[in-house]
């Protein structure tokens, strides 16, 4: 029995079809090369909509604009064209729960699904091409599954400078919007990165810093890395209403930044006891939720500030691995948190969790993080695969010859990776060529 499906729904391509024009058809070819599916010309119309941007009231719209016929029967056909898509794996259905579906207008107007809160994601980055890449590839399995009210911000830490071309271009493509901040590693004195001139990770506080006066209080602002992608379709359900952390083993470690050791880290609740805190710190960091009452409270965030710079100075007077220390800022919003004595949640959710490197499988909605890098010798972040995002630091991933990468690929996580990249690689041509 197929469900309803609601005018706000974003039905977006399945990534990897490669599309041949033959007379007067469409010929859709399956990424594995073993089925095609031949669409007339207003079925090939249709397919060009999904693109994960056009709601199915848009869709019937621009129908309308190039054929005669009545409007509630145009409607029928229009559902049931993309659910036998959908059933040919052809295009994803993003279809929102039943108290989502309000219309394309009440939508415009960012309705909260039900009386849950609106997630606002929030990623913050440097103008740099490792963070382009990363976004296009994150984007686009956002695509068309976002619920109706749910938005997309990146804070770029660039001292308010000018965009370049590229990013701009990213996020016209994607309908992202853009808000500058400071660049930390250009105002700090500590050598946050080892060498490198900086520390990006803290571009995350400065993301919490800047969204601060664009939230309303019952907003949920999720605060991720960008290193990652959706797998499977978004389940809003899996979201908090209030602050909340997923739980991380780094983080859940006896002395922090220690990896398992028990002579060298540092102690998180003797930190805060030594600040005169009392309360137990809940071992949670990387994926962040914070209510916009809570983002909006000045205190906290610089708070995040200067636990990030007290456990990395902690743990070089520790004498830690570099690598080690890198991730200090992962344990600033907990620390900051507790001392503050803001109560949140520490989710035990397997969708939100950093998975280990070269994980095969995932739960569906999973954000999956490919950080694991054969720079740390650790391999790929995929089984057997030999490159990483390190080795693209410094140049555009999807220039890449993705198509050999993907003949390569051994699990389905891989696949759908290299798929997303394949398919932002042709949004954003199709972009520069408009």
């Amino acid at each position: 029995m197929q469900t309803a499906l609601g005018l706000a729904a974003r039905p977006r391509q399945r990534p990897g079809f490669s599309a041949f024009t033959v007379a007067d058809e469409l010929l859709l070819l399956a990424p594995d090369g073993g089925e095609a599916h031949a669409l007339n010309a207003s079925g090939a119309v249709l397919w060009q909509l999904c693109d994960g941007r056009h709601t199915l009231l848009d869709m019937l719209r621009e129908l309308r604009s190039r054929y005669d016929g009545d409007e509630v029967a145009m409607l029928a056909d229009l559902t049931e064209a993309l659910f036998r898509f959908h059933r040919l794996g052809l295009v994803e259905l993003a279809t929102l729960p039943p108290e989502a579906r309000e219309g394309a207008a009440a939508a415009d107007a960012h309705p909260r699904p039900g009386n849950a809160p609106r997630i606002r994601f929030v990623f913050g980055i440097e103008d740099q091409p490792n963070f382009r890449w990363q976004l296009a590839i994150l984007f686009e399995s956002l695509a068309g599954q976002l619920a109706a009210g749910w938005d997309v911000t990146v804070v770029v830490c660039n001292d308010h400078a000018k965009l370049s071309a590229e990013l701009e271009r990213l996020l016209d493509a994607y309908g992202v919007r853009a808000i500058t901040g400071t660049n930390h590693r250009h105002s700090h004195d500590i050598d946050f990165a080892g060498g490198r001139g900086g520390y990006v990770a803290l571009n995350r506080v400065e993301a919490l810093k800047a969204i601060a006066d664009h939230v309303e209080p019952e907003d949920v602002v999720c605060l991720m890395d960008t290193d990652l992608f959706l797998y499977g379709d978004l389940q809003p359900e899996l979201f908090p209403a209030g602050n909340a952390m997923a739980a991380n083993r780094i983080l859940a470690d006896e002395l922090f930044m220690g990896f398992g050791s028990r002579e060298r880290g540092v102690d998180l609740q003797k930190l805060l006891g030594a600040l005169g805190c009392d309360r137990r710190v809940g071992r949670g960091g990387v994926t962040v939720f914070l209510t916009g009452a809570t983002v909006r409270g000045g205190k906290l965030i610089e708070d995040c500030f200067r636990f990030a710079q007290v456990l990395h100075l902690l743990g070089k007077v520790a004498g830690l691995p570099e690598h080690n220390v890198w991730l200090a800022e992962m344990a600033c919003y907990a620390m900051a948190l507790t001392a503050n004595r803001v109560d949140y949640e520490l989710l035990e959710v397997p969708q939100f969790a950093v998975p280990e490197p070269q994980q095969v499988t995932l739960p569906p909605g999973s954000f999956f993080h490919y950080y694991a890098d054969v720079n740390d010798g650790r391999g790929g972040p995929f089984l057997d695969s030999q490159w990483s995002k390190q080795l693209f630091r410094d140049r555009d991933f999807l220039g890449e010859d993705l198509e050999s990468f993907r003949a390569g690929a051994r699990t389905d996580l891989e696949r759908r990776f290299l798929d997303l990249s394949m398919a932002a690689r042709r949004r954003l041509h199709e972009a520069r060529a408009s």
